[in-house]
């Protein structure tokens, strides 16, 4: 079940970012440190190294965004 998460949920171009932000989708962010996760809402915005969700920050290199990507 991880395995199918990591390849068919996961968020890693801008305009996959970009495409759950325009249309107001949940994404998840998972901590690759801590194993868990650190929050589930609305991209608040984004850019080359960070996600804001929720008002928090949370940096791209260390965490995994699951979502829907843009097909």
């Amino acid at each position: 079940m991880t395995l199918t998460k990591l390849k068919n949920k996961s968020l890693v171009t801008d305009l996959d970012l970009s495409y759950s932000m325009r249309l107001g989708l949940p994404i998840e962010v998972y901590c690759t440190e801590k194993h868990e996760t650190l929050a589930f809402g609305r991209i608040d915005h984004f850019s080359e190294m960070t996600v804001v969700i929720q008002g928090q920050c949370h940096d791209r290199e260390s965490c995994l965004f699951f979502g829907c990507p843009c097909q």
